[in-house]
């Protein structure tokens, strides 16, 4: 999982044939879509909004899924209880309780798994996130906006630096091998002396 996560930051991200900005907004964007409870649909939402807004689609897909059948609950509950917690009204710690065991029933008897290709279980789901109500889109909405901001900034910043000290390196080693050329122009090697009893090259 490591080995993949670092692949895809070198390869995806880091290497992306695009301005840093581009590639930051694709992460921002898909961090911000990542979060908000439409699973089931965030790719293509962000893929919609990274052509809207010309952003790097290829950063896009992976991230959308940190929301996954191994995390939804613990992010979606949260989300929840923050949403509560903001909303009047509302009583988070009474509510938090009966918002998680609805979410686990999604993901027990590999409810996920057996189901994921079908279209009426993800449409399930998508009812079960209007009926947690504004709490859990509010919360969804505060999560993802910090977050995106938060990954847009952090990524442009690790791009520019990596390329400017990649970019730096190369330089450095174009001018290493430009110095040996000229060492070698301004000091050319003796020719060898051949061996006694050998006739030299004239």
């Amino acid at each position: 999982m490591w080995r993949s996560a670092r692949s895809f930051v070198i390869k995806r991200v880091l290497h992306a044939n695009d301005t840093p900005h581009r590639i930051a907004l694709g992460v921002g964007l898909a961090t911000f879509v990542g979060f908000t409870p439409t699973m089931g649909l965030q790719t293509a939402i962000a893929l919609g909004l990274a052509a809207l807004f010309r952003a790097n689609k290829a950063v896009c897909i992976p991230i959308v899924w940190v929301t996954n059948p191994l995390t939804f609950v613990p992010i979606y509950g949260a989300c929840w209880w923050l949403g509560a917690m903001i909303l009047p009204g509302s009583n988070a710690l009474a509510g938090q309780a009966a918002v998680i065991e609805k979410l686990k029933s999604f993901g027990d008897g590999g409810g996920f798994l057996a189901n994921f290709f079908s279209a009426d279980f993800w449409y399930s789901i998508l009812q079960l996130m209007l009926e947690l109500g504004g709490e859990l889109w509010l919360g969804c909405i505060i999560v993802g906006l910090v977050g995106g901001l938060i990954m847009y900034f952090l990524t442009r910043w690790g791009v520019t630096t990596y390329r400017d000290k990649h970019e730096a390196h190369l330089k450095r080693k174009q001018e290493r091998r430009e110095q040996r050329r000229a060492d070698r122009k301004a000091n050319p090697r003796r020719k060898m002396i051949a061996p006694a009893g050998e006739p030299t090259s004239l």
